[in-house]
């Protein structure tokens, strides 16, 4: 199929009657939207390398549900196999050369990115008491062809929505925008704490583990390097010491690490991929989007992720009371979070993992092709980090 036959008024009809089988839709028309999907990463660099059409469409759909006439603002998401995702990280490794060319390929579907297609899927399929996720309309998997579409809420900056894609403004994200993102987020990891192994493990091999961890140490310390041969101003020797020192740590960080509650984190949790909206009596609600990385971690992975991101030196104080504002709100609804130390060592202990992984991946591409703000989020990284030589690997 083209994209102009996902976008006819007779398959969206399909997909919503499929996702809402009581509500008598009828597609009527479609008409194309401008849509800036730059945001999107991944879309972006694969979108000349899938065999398949993938890519953000904006749509306005005219409708009847339920027997009334709406227009609606739509997003059709056509997604890429996670595999042609994982092969074209595997070229980024190549160009970037060195000993990052050399060992990527071992570790290529290991790294987060292989089962993309599908992750992204589940994640909208999830209950979201929490109202974290936009509107879905439709999910669509055929893996005969390797289609996986999603069909979502069209967001723009508008007059109830906000902070839409502000990566290169944090100073946007005022204290209120901040509290409200992380009770928000606090609400959708507490309703999806995972009780067993079993919903981590189902997620697939590249889940977060100490075996995982110490596995691709390999891996770990080559994006390091890498990091550090390319862009020197950020990966000060000092810097890339407390790395390697949490590398050489992983089996004891991760033995602490894995005696606290998991949930169902977005991992990649920045002001890319969220906005809010403010609703009629000026309360806002967060929203984040882009799942495609989702995967099981300490809840408070994204909330070092989100931080990182949005508070730059002026505000990098007021870091621990953030945590502190999560923290209670996460412990308001399970009950589980009581000890304000022990969940300090767990965001320092998912800040490594997340310095190791995320930040690594991203300096790969950032050397080839520089993101603008990867600058500052690393410099705000290696400060939630920088009582590292005390703690918390002198603890554990």
């Amino acid at each position: 199929m083209k994209p102009a036959d996902y976008c006819s008024p007779a398959f969206l009809e399909m997909l919503m009657r499929r996702h809402a089988p009581t509500r008598g839709i009828r597609v009527e028309r479609v008409r194309p939207l401008d849509l800036d999907s730059s945001s999107s990463i991944l879309s972006a660099l694969t979108a000349g390398t899938s065999g398949q059409p993938v890519g953000h469409f904006g749509l306005e759909v005219q409708l009847r549900a339920d027997g009334q006439p709406r227009t609606e603002r739509l997003v059709l998401k056509l997604k890429p196999h996670g595999r042609e995702i994982s092969t074209m990280l595997a070229g980024l490794a190549q160009a970037n050369g060195g000993k990052l060319a050399a060992i990527y390929p071992r570790f290529q579907a290991l790294t987060g990115f292989e089962h993309t297609h599908w992750r992204e899927l589940q994640a909208y399929a999830q209950p979201d008491p929490s109202g974290l996720l936009p509107q879905v309309w439709a999910s669509y998997a055929d893996p005969t062809t390797d289609t996986y579409l999603l069909l979502l809420e069209y967001l723009d900056e508008s007059r109830t929505v906000e902070l839409l894609n502000s990566v290169m403004q944090p100073e946007r994200w005022t204290d209120a925008h901040i509290r409200a993102a992380l009770t928000q987020v606090a609400a959708w990891h507490a309703a999806h704490l995972a009780p067993t192994l079993a919903a981590q493990v189902n997620y697939g091999l590249d889940v977060p583990s100490a075996n995982f961890m110490q596995q691709l140490a390999p891996l770990w310390s080559a994006l390091l390097g890498n990091a550090a041969a390319h862009c020197p101003a950020l990966y000060s020797p000092a810097r890339v010491a407390r790395l390697q020192q949490a590398i050489a740590h992983i089996p004891t960080y991760w033995q602490r690490l894995a005696q606290h509650p998991k949930t169902l984190v977005h991992n990649d949790l920045n002001p890319r991929n969220t906005c809010f909206k403010r609703a009629a009596d000026g309360q806002l609600r967060f929203c984040a989007y882009d799942w495609e990385l989702a995967t099981y971690h300490l809840p408070q992975y994204d909330v070092v992720e989100l931080l990182a991101f949005v508070l730059d030196a002026d505000r990098y104080h007021l870091r621990p009371t953030y945590l502190e504002h999560y923290r209670r709100e996460l412990h308001a609804r399970t009950g589980q979070f009581g000890d304000a130390a022990l969940f300090r060592e767990g965001f320092e202990l998912a800040a490594l993992d997340f310095g190791l992984h995320r930040l690594g991946m991203y300096m790969m591409a950032h050397s080839l092709s520089p993101y603008p703000y990867l600058p500052r989020v690393v410099d705000s990284f290696f400060d939630t980090i920088k009582e590292l030589e005390v703690a918390p690997l002198a603890r554990v």
